[in-house]
């Protein structure tokens, strides 16, 4: 018990107790009722916003590389014609979609 509690801050502090931020089947919620309609998760193709497969494979449409900040950054400013969804979507949803996009 005393190792255990000795180690937590450590875990903290390298996230390992931390588990990970986002959820994949949430996120595969969140994005269908509010990016769909504009990124295809399924096909390369743009439709009125670049299609998101591939994504796991470390690029972006633009070809920048595919980070968690990098993404939660797009979903909050919302780059060029997109919407912005900072205030649209709750902390976790955007996590949530940041966890499924990167599936993609």
């Amino acid at each position: 018990m005393k190792i255990a509690l000795s180690l937590a801050p450590l875990l903290v502090a390298i996230g390992l107790a931390a588990g990970p931020k986002g959820e994949v089947a949430r996120g595969k919620t969140v994005f269908e009722n509010n990016c769909d309609s504009c990124h295809d998760a399924y096909s390369k193709e743009e439709t009125v916003g670049p299609g998101l497969q591939g994504l796991k494979d470390g690029k972006l449409p633009d070809g920048r590389k595919v980070t968690h900040d990098l993404i939660l950054d797009i979903i909050n400013t919302g780059p060029a014609e997109m919407t912005s969804f900072k205030d649209r979507l709750s902390e976790q949803e955007k996590e949530d979609v940041v966890a499924y996009v990167m599936t993609l």
